[in-house]
């Protein structure tokens, strides 16, 4: 009767308990449900409807295109086509989990797209032309003035990583009706790099073009949190697992990467300050020098007229002929203690030339415009 009795007792004490515990699955459960809504809206930022995948490199493109206006006064047309960029490191293999994409070829199309008239994209697709040729189209061919190449050259997966635990195990009730309840909680971050590398070709001559290339590397950061509540009676689980997880997605990760070595890799070749583009930019060295060595190379009255031409784009009215005057000498003055340049006795100073020219006003204040004539 005793024995009886304690088994209806434990027997009623585990239902009670299983039936708290289904109650706290489900509310944990709906928990999760609502973390991983509220992570979704946070991260579409309240967007439903579609949207462009824009970066902060997709507007320095369209700058860049602007940028070209002002520093490719020739209106000649850039003619450019990629070969297939691809995955080098073999981790886009479904054998490894396919962690990144075989092909990026059309992030870097829409690139180049995006920067306007001064930069057109050609399309390599003999079947397609040969196909339509065969049914009597007259098609006319662009070739190209250079060939991208490249290719997504390193993934350091977890390069750095970092996380915080809490657990708790209790263990309770004698012999039948021995419980156990545990609790863990678990947050980690990681860092991993990805690495793209560009160089450009000479289509015509087909030779890579030296110091012609962008090796660009992007952290992508991976947050997890983790919390999870077990209990067990008599060998039996229940358990529920949460995992609410941030992912810098590896693709959206990849197009910036694509967007901003497409802008330094046309700007270096086009000789543009496309630094300008980009907040807080720095000047690139090679982009630098490539001018210097080109002013460098001009005789005594090309210097003067390029000097004439890109202070004329400070506001001055100069005649850009090979001489210079006077009027020359106190525009140049003038700017230099306008903008804060660094001052050569030299007026024909190459470093002088170089650091106007790259500094052109986009809004093209006029500090010499009372000098107009």
């Amino acid at each position: 009767m005793l024995i009886r009795s304690f088994g209806t007792l434990a027997a009623c004490s585990a239902g009670l308990v299983l039936a708290g515990l289904l109650a706290t699955g489900c509310a944990t459960t709906a928990h999760t449900e609502r973390d991983a809504r509220a992570l979704l809206q946070q991260k579409s930022a309240g967007a439903e409807a579609p949207r462009d995948a824009l970066t902060q490199y997709s507007t320095a493109l369209d700058k860049f295109g602007t940028l070209l206006e002002l520093y490719r006064q020739s209106g000649k047309t850039l003619y450019v086509q990629t070969r297939n960029i691809s995955d080098a490191t073999g981790l886009s293999h479904p054998l490894v989990g396919s962690e990144l994409p075989h092909d990026i070829t059309e992030m870097m199309r829409s690139a180049i797209n995006r920067i306007g008239e001064r930069v057109v994209y050609v399309p390599f697709q003999p079947e397609y032309v040969l196909a339509h040729a065969q049914q009597g189209a007259n098609l006319s061919l662009t070739l190209p003035d250079v060939l991208i190449t490249g290719a997504i050259t390193q993934f350091d997966r977890a390069l750095a990583s970092a996380g915080r635990a809490n657990d708790a195990d209790v263990t309770f009730g004698g012999g039948r009706g021995e419980t156990d309840a545990a609790f863990e909680r678990k947050a980690t971050s990681t860092l991993s790099d990805l690495t793209l590398d560009l160089n450009l070709v000479d289509f015509e001559k087909q030779v890579m073009l030296p110091k012609m290339q962008a090796a660009n590397t992007i952290r992508v950061l991976n947050e997890t949190f983790e919390q999870s509540f077990d209990f067990a009676i008599y060998g039996s689980g229940f358990g529920v697992y949460g995992s609410t997880k941030y992912l810098q997605g590896r693709h959206g990760a990849l197009r910036l990467l694509v967007e901003l070595s497409v802008l330094e890799l046309l700007g270096r070749y086009t000789a543009t300050p496309y630094w300008r583009c980009v907040p807080n930019g720095k000047a690139d060295r090679v982009v630098l020098a490539t001018l210097e060595k080109r002013y460098l190379a001009q005789d005594q009255a090309t210097k003067v007229k390029w000097l004439k031409d890109t202070l004329n784009d400070y506001g001055f009215a100069l005649k850009e002929n090979g001489v210079l005057d006077e009027k020359t000498k106190r525009a140049l003055d003038e700017v230099v203690r306008h903008f804060g340049f660094e001052r050569s006795q030299d007026y024909l100073d190459a470093k002088l030339f170089v650091n106007l020219y790259v500094n052109i006003p986009l809004q093209r204040p006029k500090p010499g415009a009372e000098n107009k004539s």
